[in-house]
Parts: C-alpha cells; structure tokens; sequence
C-alpha cells in the first residue's frame, strides 16, 4: 500500500500482491480488528466516505464469496471478481491511511499499533522484532469441512498473530500464503481450504515494533 505522505508511512501492508483470498480474509479481519479498538467507537471516530467496521466487512465478505464461486470457474464470476477487487482495496487502504493520520496528528500510537498490522520495517533487511519470541506449541485441529482451526500458546507481549498456509512443498517459500492480522492464539479459524488436501502451517505473532520469528510447521489433512 502506498501511502499519501511520509509521516503516516507506518505500516507494511501490500494490498495488491495479495491474492484475493488473502485480501478478502485482510479486510475480514481490518473490520474485525477497527470494531473492538476503544479508539473508533465514537461517533465521528471514522468519517464517511470510510467505512465503519460493519460495512467494511460485508465488502471483504463480499469478495470471498465471489472468489469461491469464482473457483469453480465460472468465467461470469471470475469476470465480477476482478472487477471488485480495486473496490476491495480502497476502503482498507483508505481506513488504514486514516488510522495513521490519526496516530500522528494525535500523537497516540495505538491508534494504528492497535490494529494488528504489520509495522513498516526500520532495517531493510530485517523484518522480525528480536525481543518478541515465536509462538509456541502450535496445533491444529479439524473444523467443519474444509476448515482448520489453528491454536499456538499466549505470547503476553503480542497484539496480533499471523498464520502461514502452505499446500505446496513447504521448503520453498513461494508456496506459502499469509493470512492475518489474528486478534487471538486460539481457534483461528482459516477457511476454504481444499478438503483431502494435506496442509502445512506455522504461526508468528507482532507487537508494534515488529513480528516475531516463525513457529515450528505444524501438518493437517482437511476433512
């Protein structure tokens, strides 16, 4: 995401290299994570044109159903996804450049920290926050079909937790996809998965000066 001034830079979110089950989970997850912030429960706290949380979900709930019904290969469908997606990328880029125009102009950073999202890295070559520790027993465990519920232990310092997806070779990186931002350790639900597939995960978790190092990769066959 490219963002409209400098000071507000804070934040290491790319929405466009996403894939659009990845962004449609993102702002899932941005909505859930703007409703329970203490900061935007006034009136006012979020002005339009930006969405409040509840609209901003129904945008992101919107794409992934068309992105399953696009799946199938329907080419009508697959045609109306693509066409929504600059739609589902403005309204979380517009909220997010708004939180951190907030956290400046009112020199209060949990107003984006808060939020779960990623923090614009200081080192170029470095991305994780070394006084953060990876999270710990990972497990997963059958949802409903083509659900897996992800849970690692509490790490007390975080404010997010991110998962790893892999159903591809998971020594290359490429065949990882990320999900997140979580707001808790336990019962992350990840979704559409592939029933019969066999899949790879691995947790990490953020505060606000960085993520933490990966998990252990954990397996699961999705009913």
């Amino acid at each position: 995401m490219t963002s409209v001034h400098p000071l507000i830079d804070l934040v290491d979110v790319n929405l466009r290299i996403m894939s659009h089950i990845e962004l449609a989970n993102f702002v899932i997850n941005l909505a859930d994570a703007f409703a329970i912030h203490s900061g935007y429960k006034d009136e006012g706290s979020i002005p339009p044109p930006m969405l409040k949380p509840d609209k901003l979900r129904e945008v992101g709930v919107a794409h992934l159903t068309v992105t399953k019904a696009a799946e199938s290969g329907n080419r009508f469908k697959k045609a109306e996804r693509d066409a929504l997606r600059p739609t589902t990328e403005l309204h979380p880029a517009m909220l997010i450049n708004w939180a951190a125009y907030r956290s400046v102009a009112e020199n209060n950073p949990s107003l984006i920290a808060d939020l779960g999202l990623p923090p614009k890295s200081k080192a170029a070559t470095r991305n994780t926050h070394a006084d953060l520790i990876a999270p710990q027993n990972p497990k997963a465990k059958h949802g409903k079909s083509g659900v897996v519920l992800i849970s690692v232990s509490r790490v007390p310092a975080a404010i997010a937790y991110y998962v790893g997806v892999c159903k591809g070779d998971p020594s290359q990186p490429e065949s990882w996809s990320i999900l997140g931002p979580f707001h808790k350790s336990q019962n992350i639900q990840i979704a559409e998965l592939e029933p019969g597939q066999l899949y790879y995960f691995k947790i990490c978790c953020a505060d606000s000066g960085g993520k933490s190092d990966w998990s252990s990769i954990i397996s699961i066959r999705v009913l």
